[in-house]
C-alpha cells in the first residue's frame, strides 16, 4: 500500500521538505541528497534561498546530486543543474565540493560511468551499492521517474548510472538506474497538480495498468519510500 501524505499546497509540501532539510544537516556528517528537476522542486529551491532557511540550515553538510540531466550544457535552460544553481547555489553559502552535477555537455556514455565512479567513490555503500540517505523525485503524467520511462527501464541491471531516451522527443539523458534508487535510505515522491491525479489512484490501488509505471516500481529495498502530494494530485483517493 501507498505510504502518503496529502498537502493542502505546494507551499505546505516545500516548508515541510525545508523542515527535513534542516534536520538532516544538523547530523554533522556528510549527508547524500539527490533531487529532481521539475517545477515543484524550483518552488523549493526558491523557499530555501531566503529566510530562514538559507542562514539556519548547515549547507556544509549537504551534499547535493541528481536523479538524471538531460544532455545539454549548464547554462541551457534545461539543465536542471543550471536551474538549481540560479534558484539555490548561487544564493547560499555551500562549499562547491559538495554539489555532484551530471556533465551535460559530456558524452553521455562517458559521463554515465565517470558519474557511477563519483558516487562510488563519495557515497557510503550498502551491498557495494550507494546508498543515498534522501532521493527525492518527481513523477510524470506517464508514471515515469528521473529518466526511467515505461517500457525502457531495465530493473534488473546492476550498473547505477545509465543513458536513457525521452520515448517522444528522444532527447538523450543520463540518469540514475531503479538499481541505485532502490538503495536509497529515504525516497520521497513529489507529485503536485491535478494531471497527475490518475496515475496516484491507479499507483494507489494497485491497478494492473499501474505495474508499468517506473514510480510504482523503483522502492526502497530496506528503506522509507513515501509519497508527497498535493490536494490537487490526491483528489481521486478516498
Amino acid at each position: 500500500m501507498m505510504n502518503y501524505q496529502v498537502f493542502e499546497t505546494p507551499d505546505h509540501v516545500v516548508t515541510s521538505l525545508a523542515e527535513t532539510l534542516l534536520e538532516y544537516s544538523k547530523e554533522n556528517r556528510p549527508v547524500h541528497i539527490s533531487l529532481s528537476g521539475g517545477s515543484t522542486p524550483a518552488l523549493l529551491f526558491k523557499t530555501l534561498a531566503q529566510a530562514p532557511w538559507a542562514e539556519s540550515i548547515a549547507w556544509q553538510n549537504l551534499h547535493f546530486w541528481w536523479g538524471d540531466e538531460r544532455c545539454v550544457g549548464p547554462e541551457d535552460p534545461e539543465s536542471n543543474y543550471g536551474k538549481t544553481k540560479a534558484l539555490l547555489f548561487d544564493h547560499i553559502a555551500i562549499p562547491a565540493e559538495n554539489i555532484h552535477r551530471i556533465r551535460g555537455e559530456n558524452f553521455a556514455a562517458e559521463e554515465a560511468g565517470r558519474f557511477a565512479e563519483e558516487m562510488l567513490t563519495e557515497i557510503p555503500q550498502k551491498d557495494g551499492v550507494p546508498a543515498f540517505d534522501w532521493v527525492i523525485l518527481g513523477m510524470g503524467t506517464d508514471g515515469h521517474t528521473a529518466s526511467l520511462f515505461p517500457g525502457q527501464t531495465d530493473y534488473d541491471t546492476t550498473e547505477i548510472a545509465a543513458v536513457a531516451a525521452h520515448p517522444e522527443n528522444r532527447q538523450i539523458r543520463v540518469t540514475k538506474t531503479a538499481h541505485l534508487i532502490r538503495h536509497a535510505k529515504r525516497i520521497t515522491y513529489l507529485v503536485m497538480g491535478a494531471s497527475k491525479a490518475s496515475v496516484i489512484k491507479e499507483i494507489h490501488d494497485e491497478a494492473e495498468q499501474a505495474t508499468a509505471y517506473p514510480a510504482a516500481q523503483v522502492k526502497a529495498i530496506d528503506g522509507l519510500t513515501e509519497w508527497y502530494l498535493d490536494s490537487e494530485a490526491a483528489q481521486e483517493l478516498a
